[in-house]
């Protein structure tokens, strides 16, 4: 999965289907959460760079539609996020 399909899978999760100056505040939210996958230790060449591991890309997904939405089960997919990011630390991606 490319950058771009990764962000167009945010806007999808986030239930944003059109194209505008909006896209930017989506895309700081992937970036955000890119940023925080590395700084637990995803290598991120092998992982980051192309997402395509379901719980990097699941990560991601929660991360934005926790933040970008905002709504009434914004500690649900919080949650979902930090409980992805456990998962993660465990595994195989350093």
């Amino acid at each position: 999965m490319t950058y771009e399909e990764l962000v167009n899978a945010a806007k999808l999760r986030a239930r944003k289907v059109s194209n505008d100056v909006l896209d930017e505040d989506v895309k700081t939210h992937v970036d955000f959460a890119l940023a925080d996958l590395k700084r637990i230790g995803v290598n991120e060449e092998k992982f980051l760079k192309v997402p395509s591991d379901p719980l990097i890309v699941g990560a991601v997904l929660a991360y934005v539609k926790a933040y970008y939405c905002m709504d009434a089960y914004h500690e649900k997919w919080l949650e979902c996020y930090n409980t992805t990011l456990t998962k993660i630390k465990g595994g195989r991606y350093k």
